[in-house]
């Protein structure tokens, strides 16, 4: 009777498993949200922490806890301790829940608005490097994917770059070159105009070569005086 009930309870495992997997026409749609994360790292508090969620571990060298319901740090969200990476759910005191409520997630920089032209957050007077990345981002999504909605994560450490892409219909996705890039200066240039003259000589004519001589002579008559003349110039 034993063997029988184990065989029965493994039949009906298997059947539960079957209706569980994808099946034609059944689909999951797995997507992905962003959750604001506390990590502490501080000895003091995380001796606090141990002792407030009854955490007994011998060995937790950072304790993460993650607002899970997205309504702030408290009951019903999630510890994660390191290394072991044991989840636990906190419930606590009036003392911690006074320092969590302190826990406050804020971006360095955020937009939120509604869709307009790259070139518009470009001009805005400040924080016009953020506003530089965010408009490169969008300049490039709207060359390439002119459809909506679309989910973007990027994140850049020393370990390396990720970026990820979902929620998009990959049937619109048409990759566009980016234009050519304007230079930041002007370019000018010298213009030389250069004037060749030649002396034309044409064959078979008569070139005649005229020469003017110009001629001053002056003459000295000297006379003896014995002749009674004086000297005439």
């Amino acid at each position: 009777m034993k063997k029988a009930f184990v065989l029965l309870l493994i039949f009906w495992v298997l059947s539960f498993a079957e209706k569980l997997l994808p099946q034609t026409g059944n689909q999951v749609y797995v997507d992905k949200v962003t959750v604001p994360v506390v990590a502490i790292e501080d000895r003091d508090l995380m001796d606090f922490f141990i002792y407030e969620f009854f955490i007994a571990e011998t060995l937790v060298t950072k304790i993460e806890i993650i607002d899970a319901t997205g309504n702030g740090f408290g009951e019903d969200d999630l510890v994660k301790t390191y290394p072991s990476e044991q989840i636990y759910f906190p419930v606590p005191s009036d003392s911690a829940q006074k320092i969590m409520n302190s826990w406050e997630f804020k971006a360095n920089f955020q937009i939120v608005s509604e869709n307009r032209p790259p070139e518009e957050f470009e001009q805005l007077p400040n924080e016009k490097a953020e506003n530089g990345i965010f408009a490169s981002l969008l300049r490039g999504v709207n060359r390439n994917y002119r459809d909506a909605p679309i989910s973007i994560w990027f994140n850049r450490d020393n370990n390396g770059t990720t970026f990820e892409m979902w929620g998009f219909n990959k049937d619109d996705l048409n990759f566009a070159p980016p234009p050519p890039t304007e230079p930041d200066s002007v370019v000018t240039y010298d213009l030389v105009h250069i004037t060749r003259s030649d002396t034309l000589v044409k064959t078979d004519t008569t070139r005649y070569d005229l020469i003017y001589v110009y001629k001053t002579q002056r003459d000295t008559v000297i006379v003896g005086e014995d002749f009674g003349v004086k000297k005439r110039n």
